[in-house]
């Protein structure tokens, strides 16, 4: 791949996950928004609100928002815009093994524990698929994703196997990583409603 190639691909992915994340649409990510899609996540899963489970992962988000913020939201205001957003996540997780630790870990063990619908102490693909339905990801699309992210096959996803997704999700240049597919294909035509994401 050319050097344009490989920022066509991670452009792509952090445009992708930045509309995700701009839950009111105003163009700019803050602080109740990632509460606001951490409130979609529970209750797409079907979680009760006032959980334990829940609670963890509004806790893991607002931890989530402070790490990220404080490397991407340059003049701090409180609001990331969509090149705060490219450029920092790129110095941030790309090229801080440590900071990408530090920022998806307890978010990855919150989610991992609120997939876990039957607490049999797994997360299979009927599980994982209610998290990406949160994404807009189709069903089709979530059994492919369900696959390529279950590197040693055994029919669930672990925290590891989640972290090792986020990291090529942000980080790979490979048209071909697992990780990619961790919010579904996106590469798919129809992703975008104008100039956001469609959910």
């Amino acid at each position: 791949m050319s050097p344009h190639d490989v920022d066509q691909l991670l452009d792509r992915k952090l445009d992708v996950c930045f509309g995700h994340g701009d839950q009111n649409g105003d163009g700019v990510l803050e602080s109740a928004d990632a509460l606001a899609l951490a409130a979609r996540i529970v209750a797409y899963i079907g979680e009760p609100f006032g959980s334990d489970n829940a609670q963890a992962l509004f806790k893991a988000f607002g931890l989530f928002w402070q790490h990220v913020s404080s490397a991407v939201d340059f003049n701090q205001d409180g609001r990331i815009t969509p090149l705060e957003w490219r450029t920092g996540l790129r110095r941030a997780f790309a090229e801080d093994e440590a900071g990408f630790t530090e920022g998806f870990r307890p978010l990855a063990e919150a989610l991992w524990a609120i997939c876990d619908r039957d607490g049999d102490g797994s997360v299979d693909a009927g599980e994982f698929a209610c998290f990406q339905k949160a994404f807009g990801t189709s069903a089709e699309n979530s059994r492919i994703a369900f696959e390529k992210l279950d590197r040693d096959g055994d029919g669930s996803l672990s925290v590891d196997e989640l972290l090792t997704a986020w990291k090529e999700y942000y980080t790979s240049p490979d048209p071909d990583a697992p990780g990619n597919w961790l919010f579904g294909d996106i590469w798919q035509k129809d992703i975008w409603e104008g100039t956001r994401v469609k959910l």
